[in-house]
């Protein structure tokens, strides 16, 4: 199994025209302008609620690195090389450029004020990691393709596609400001589990003894839902009480994680009681043999599938 924890972070600066030259280490300077269960006996069964945000990891006793290499496989994580980059929302829609590193250890820059740089010796968009694309807010001629990047909201759609025409949408989760010699690079550039693409310019005001302006903008955004992943998980077949136990048929899906088992009161409201991982026994000790019961599927994307069924 692979194990996406690392992307290439390296010692870089997004230094564009006219947005001063880094120095010293990474910084972020751009110049963008220019098993068995063991069942208990149902009175001394514990039953709680699962704690507010637990996460999949908790609730079903996984691994991490488990969850981590099950996603990756279910999704396509190769990536592609960006040959546009759209944003509906505000008006752009442009030609993407591969940019390296330059000697002195700064990001290399677009030649144009309408053309947005790809780090080429980072992640490809698409790919597990974080991908860097920076443009331009200014040049000598005026403004510059993302010269109106600082009024992107959250929930926003950026489409990247290569040049066969594959399209790839992202979401805007958030925008952050930093100043350019204190920017968290290891947020921009380093290594994540996610799919996620980062944009870059220069923002705040222009120092004329720097040659630079004062801040950096960043736009964070991760890649919208596979077909996979938005796809819920089946619901359990085969729901039954037999004496005091429930059980199920286990859904054949290698991204089912586990299950959820709801009890149904008189007035028909559901009230959580348990969770199931996959690889345990598919039964559950219920603590009264005449009230109803739900089952629901939960998958690695913490997707949960519709109603098993209910014990009448």
């Amino acid at each position: 199994m692979k194990i996406y924890r690392g992307a290439v972070l390296a010692v870089v600066s997004i230094s564009l025209i006219g947005c001063g030259q880094s120095s010293g280490e990474a910084e972020l300077s751009s110049d963008l302008d220019s098993p068995d269960p063991t069942i208990e006996s149902a009175g001394e069964q514990e039953i709680t609620p699962p704690e507010e945000n637990l996460s999949l990891v908790e609730e079903f006793d996984l691994s991490q690195d488990y969850v981590d290499v099950l996603k990756d496989e279910l999704t396509d994580t190769t990536g592609i090389q960006p040959d546009n980059i759209s944003i509906p929302s505000l008006e752009i829609d442009t030609n993407v450029v591969e940019v390296g590193l330059l000697e002195d250890g700064s990001m290399g820059v677009p030649d144009t004020g309408e053309e947005v740089g790809w780090y080429e010796p980072g992640t490809m968009p698409g790919a597990t990691g974080n991908s860097v694309l920076a443009g331009h807010v200014d040049d000598r001629t005026g403004p510059a393709i993302f010269f109106t990047l600082d009024q992107i909201e959250e929930g926003a759609s950026v489409y990247v596609t290569d040049n066969a025409g594959e399209e790839l949408e992202f979401e805007v989760e958030r925008i952050a400001s930093y100043p350019y010699d204190d920017a968290p690079l290891n947020e921009v550039f380093g290594g994540t589990s996610e799919q996620r693409l980062n944009l870059i310019t220069c923002t705040g005001t222009f120092n004329r003894d720097q040659g630079t302006h004062e801040d950096r903008l960043v736009v964070y955004t991760k890649l919208v839902s596979s077909e996979k992943e938005s796809t819920p998980p089946a619901p359990p077949t085969e729901i039954g009480i037999q004496g005091e136990l429930l059980s199920w048929h286990a859904v054949r899906d290698e991204a089912v994680v586990g299950y959820r088992i709801y009890e149904v009161d008189s007035e028909g409201n559901e009230h959580y009681i348990s969770s199931v991982s996959n690889n345990e026994r598919k039964t559950f000790l219920i603590n009264d043999r005449d009230k109803n019961y739900v089952v629901r599927t939960v998958d690695v994307f913490e997707q949960e599938s519709e109603d098993g069924a209910f014990k009448e």
